[in-house]
């Protein structure tokens, strides 16, 4: 259950706010008790181009969206035509899932330049993103805003590393996938695809690597991203295989 406790109290200089924030937190029965005691707080601001307050933790990750938000946003790449689509999954709590086909209607259609749709690709499915998606969204629904507003170097979309680790990407993906049949409530079947990203995470974390040289990430920075919330995305996501 997603929810977001808000504490405030007043300051004597009237229309004047501070914002502090924390990350989005998971946390099991056994880690209930130690749950305060961990929480940590850094100061944060509503983004007016988001609609959101940043929900972060460290100057790690403040100084990471300073570097994110210097760039334009990845809409500009967007085609009228679907020649080069790429689809991200609506949904999914662990991971980031981009793909060269619609599975099913939990997969959303981004139709783009051709130059940019491998870069993209991989830059939907980074840590990167899957992070910053956690900061501003509800951490449930992946919107088109969501996709459409994250800044992005002009200098990903020509990088060939990004390229060739898309093909990749895929490949594992699709080599680790799981095809059941569902039953649905019409009586009739229906294949369902779930991918084990989990498995997939050291391409990804290449892809993190790609994308850090254009950000201009220091070694702390990457290590932040690459590692984040580790426990349950490589436990949790691939017990359950993070399919639609």
């Amino acid at each position: 259950m997603n929810l977001s406790i808000w504490i405030g109290t007043p300051l004597a200089k009237q229309n004047s706010t501070r914002i502090f924030t924390t990350s989005y937190n998971r946390w099991n029965q056994a880690a209930r008790e130690h749950l305060f005691s961990t929480i940590s707080y850094v100061e944060s601001a509503f983004d007016e181009s988001f609609s959101a307050v940043f929900k972060i933790d460290s100057e790690a990750g403040r100084s990471i969206l300073n570097r994110v938000t210097r760039h334009h946003p990845l809409g500009r790449f967007r085609a009228q035509r679907g020649n080069n689509s790429i689809f991200y999954h609506s949904g999914g709590r662990y991971s980031r899932k981009c793909i060269r086909k619609k599975l099913s209607n939990e997969y959303k259609e981004l139709p783009l330049q051709e130059q940019a749709s491998s870069p993209i690709l991989c830059f939907l499915s980074s840590s990167l993103y899957y992070w910053l998606w956690l900061a501003f969204s509800d951490c449930y629904h992946v919107t088109r805003p969501d996709v459409e507003k994250i800044p992005i170097p002009d200098s990903v979309v020509s990088d060939k590393k990004l390229h060739d680790l898309a093909d990749a990407l895929i490949d594992d993906l699709e080599k680790n996938a799981q095809i059941r049949n569902r039953r649905r409530a019409d009586g009739s079947e229906q294949q369902e695809v779930n991918y084990s990203v989990g498995k997939s995470k050291y391409i990804i974390d290449q892809i993190d690597e790609v994308l850090a040289g254009h950000y201009g990430f220091t070694d702390e920075e990457l290590d932040f991203i690459i590692n984040y919330d580790i426990k349950y995305r490589m436990g949790l996501s691939n017990l359950s295989g993070d399919g639609d």
